[in-house]
């Protein structure tokens, strides 16, 4: 599979087939997303229900079953090997705009997971069409307290199974505190947003803005690593 996603690409002379695959679908991700969200404020509840909803769980699979094919992708592959321009550029622009990168898609990977279930939580199917539900809505500490236990005992048995470097093994830690954070956030939104319907608006405004910048950043390491600092084997 490694020898197949860093095959020769179709979008650069010195792209991969697996970061050029990768960027397609990040622009096709964020596009459908950004349909969902303009067809929920055209009061089209269902239609944005079912685009989102299908749109995230085919995300999910898809960057799931990427990266780990990857090796967890950028953070563990690109590294400086794959950056062929100055120190200084991949020191001051590069290196941040991917640490961004990482943990933007890493807070938008949990939050597609958190606005799925929020989704049906704060919503119900009138007729044909899908309406928000005004009024209070909140999680039991039991049901928070057993969403952390299967996180972790989930995200420490896949860390156990694949191994590998230290990096690798910090990504899936980083992975269960983005969750454990949005569990103990769960409380203060509660208290902030405790409308159902305003929470889901507001947070799934969020999480649409989070997908841009994901995309902008994405795009930005992939046009700098194959259009201007590629790295041209002599």
């Amino acid at each position: 599979m490694t020898e197949f996603l860093t095959s020769p690409g179709f979008l650069s002379p010195y792209g991969t087939f697996g970061a050029d695959v990768s960027s397609v679908m990040a622009w096709f991700f964020t596009i459908l997303f950004v349909y969902g969200w303009q067809q929920a404020r055209k009061g089209q509840g269902q239609r944005h229900h079912l685009v989102t909803l299908w749109g995230m769980i085919a995300m999910l699979a898809y960057f799931t079953i990427y990266y780990l094919a990857r090796g967890l992708g950028a953070l563990s592959v690109e590294g400086k090997e794959g950056f062929g321009g100055p120190d200084w550029v991949y020191d001051t622009i590069f290196s941040p705009i991917l640490l961004i990168h990482i943990i933007v898609i890493s807070l938008g990977l949990v939050l597609a997971i958190y606005m799925i279930i929020l989704g049906y939580r704060s919503s119900r199917k009138d007729n044909e069409n899908r309406e928000l539900v005004i009024g209070p809505l909140k999680v039991s500490s039991k049901t928070l307290k057993r969403i952390l236990l299967v996180s972790a005992g989930v995200l420490g048995l896949i860390a156990v199974i694949r191994g590998g470097p230290m990096a690798r093994i910090m990504v899936w830690v980083s992975c269960f505190l983005i969750i454990a954070i949005m569990l103990i956030l769960e409380r203060t939104i509660e208290r902030l947003l405790p409308d159902g319907a305003t929470r889901h608006r507001k947070i799934g405004t969020f999480t649409m803005v989070l997908y841009v910048i994901a995309l902008i950043t994405s795009t930005a390491t992939y046009v700098m690593l194959y259009y201007i600092y590629p790295v041209i084997e002599t």
